[in-house]
């Protein structure tokens, strides 16, 4: 094996040449506990203008982390005063997007079906921005159910 004579190279041989005793089992009980709070996240297929699956340079698939566009979502739903997340589900058929379930808590006095006619081609556009344009992905399949009403701003509960 040679020797890297970059600094960095240099430097993570002195760390590993530093570890003190124990740093091994420290090192995998910390690994274990940051494995335990993260949650595996499904991916998403993405896909061309053209509809068909998006490729990288070397021809394989692209995938986006349900993570990512949840985290999307939820970020559009929580812009306004006028309405809340309660739960976001996006359904997935052999990784592709084929459906969002959306669960909102909504403020007093706001007109709901208006509101949920106003958020599906948002929801749409964000979806398309990170994924694509998805085959069979339209605004009918997306789904808005009110789960709650609430005085004053829902984002504030």
């Amino acid at each position: 094996m040679a020797l890297d004579p970059s600094p960095l190279g240099r430097a993570i041989r002195a760390a590993r040449a530093e570890q003190p005793p124990g740093w091994v089992d420290l090192a995998g009980s910390i690994m274990s506990r940051v494995r335990a709070i993260v949650v595996p996240s499904e991916p998403i297929l993405t896909f061309t203008e053209q509809g068909t699956p998006a490729r990288d340079e070397q021809g394989s698939e692209t995938y986006v982390s349900a993570h990512v566009v949840t985290a999307a979502l939820r970020r559009l739903l929580q812009e306004h005063p006028t309405h809340a997340p309660d739960t976001i589900d996006l359904h997935l058929d052999d990784s592709r997007l084929t459906g969002i379930e959306i669960r909102l808590v909504a403020r007093y006095g706001v007109e709901l079906h208006p509101l949920a006619d106003t958020l599906r081609p948002q929801i749409l556009e964000i979806v398309e921005g990170l994924l694509g344009p998805a085959p069979g992905l339209d605004l009918s399949t997306i789904q808005i159910e009110y789960v709650d009403v609430t005085r004053g701003d829902p984002n504030r509960t």
